[in-house]
């Protein structure tokens, strides 16, 4: 099986966001879709290790803000590549909280939904989150972005207004796990055999080329 071909499913780009006993959290997901339209319920996968997947499946409770194209890298950084463990992410950032108090972002968004988590579905490194939406409004207008845009604005890339991927004659490396792309200074070839992954701490070997 060609795992890459994976790849090329379309994804959107979203904060989750929750607050437990008095700690709020969030994180990047790229798995967030609306299941039925009656009632109004949304499936949402996040992976078992990050703080925040645990910190919802205690409560019971997440928003999902939907970033805009024009949302900074830091942000997305900030959310995706740092750990609640050991930071405080919404410190500084500018939020509101929903009626379950958990916080969502109206800046650099298009819209925020609250969602009440019906059933949790073990599915080996995630969970699936089936849940109803108490709340949704909108927050912003403009241009929803993917994770293909993320990567092309990451690489310094323009992003085209028809979300095309750009082309690359570049081999990338991606995480089949979070869908991380490498793209840092050492050839991924010369990463010592102990590196892991930056998002999801899983090891060279879950990486898979792409050019």
């Amino acid at each position: 099986m060609d795992k890459t071909s994976l790849f090329t499913l379309t994804y959107g780009l979203f904060i989750a966001g929750v607050e437990e006993n008095d700690k709020m959290n969030g994180c990047i997901i790229n798995t967030a879709v609306q299941s039925t339209s009656d009632p109004v319920q949304m499936s949402v996968t996040m992976m078992k290790e990050n703080l925040t997947t645990q910190l919802i499946k205690k409560k019971g409770s997440m928003t999902i803000s939907v970033l805009s194209l024009d949302c900074p890298l830091d942000i997305i950084q900030s959310f995706g590549m740092k750990s609640g463990r050991n930071c405080s992410k919404f410190e500084g950032i500018e939020h509101k909280v929903d009626g379950n108090s958990n916080p969502y972002l109206e800046k650099n968004t298009l819209a925020y939904m609250s969602l009440n988590v019906s059933s949790v579905l073990d599915i080996g490194s995630h969970y699936l989150f089936i849940c109803d939406v108490v709340e949704a409004e909108k927050t912003g207008k403009g241009q929803p972005m993917t994770y293909a845009d993320y990567r092309a604005l990451k690489s310094g890339k323009t992003v085209s207004k028809t979300n095309d991927e750009p082309s690359n004659d570049k081999t990338t490396y991606i995480c089949t796990v979070c869908h991380y792309v490498y793209d840092g200074e050492i050839p991924f070839d010369e990463l010592p055999d102990d590196w892991t992954c930056p998002v999801c701490n899983k090891p060279k070997s879950v990486f898979l080329a792409e050019s």
